[in-house]
């Protein structure tokens, strides 16, 4: 089952930059074993030497899942989980722990 989710959604709960932030993090493929299971979507994502678990509740708010140090210190949805959100909405099949293998990382076309 695919996410109801859109670049304009992520937007208006992270803000553009961060938008943007997350698309050079899916391009350069940084993300991995992506699953999507209502409510939640989550991956892996290299962060310099780091991967964190990273991941979105969705719902009538958007809960950040990430344990990175903007996540949880300022509250915000960090750039780690919208990159996590991009690449299940360019794979609407992922299940349980997708292989990083079968992933498609190219950009999604974008929404206006």
């Amino acid at each position: 089952m695919k996410p109801a989710l859109s670049e304009k959604m992520l937007a208006a709960a992270a803000g553009w930059p961060v938008v943007h932030a997350a698309r050079k993090i899916r391009d350069s493929g940084k993300v991995s074993r992506v699953s999507y299971e209502h409510p939640v979507l989550k991956g892996a994502v290299r962060s310099g030497s780091r991967t964190y678990g990273a991941g979105l509740r969705l719902g009538p708010m958007v809960e950040n899942l990430c344990g990175c140090y903007e996540s949880w210190s300022e509250g915000t949805i960090c750039a780690h989980s919208v990159a996590v959100a991009l690449v299940v909405m360019a794979n609407p099949t992922a299940g349980p722990e997708t292989a990083a293998g079968d992933l498609k990382t190219e950009p999604a076309p974008t929404s206006s």
